[in-house]
């Protein structure tokens, strides 16, 4: 069974599909009347990076996220924090039922 998977985003297109020589004809058929560019191999797309495996794909939003967190994290300020020495006792009667 050959499958195919086309995602479209304003000016991006993602062609994913089974057969090779199939794909390679649904990606040089349009550029005959439109300006195309393949990419080959995709990264990213939609901010998802894309890892290819043997049999299949990975979709990842790991580095989108350490981005926002590293952007959050840079205009943080360092606060002193005063913290107390005292122990606490957790094992009481109190605490058990």
């Amino acid at each position: 069974m050959i499958s195919f998977y086309l995602l479209v985003y304003v000016d991006d297109i993602l062609l994913i599909g089974s057969d090779s020589v199939l794909l390679k004809l649904l990606i040089t058929l349009p550029s005959l009347k439109f300006k195309l560019q393949d990419l080959s191999v995709a990264h990213y797309f939609l901010m998802i990076e894309v890892t290819p495996t043997c049999m299949s794909l990975i979709l990842s939003q790991h580095k989108y996220a350490l981005d926002i967190f590293y952007k959050v994290m840079s205009s943080c300020k360092l606060v002193d924090v005063l913290a107390s020495s005292s122990k606490l006792d957790i094992i009481s009667s109190d605490f058990f039922f």
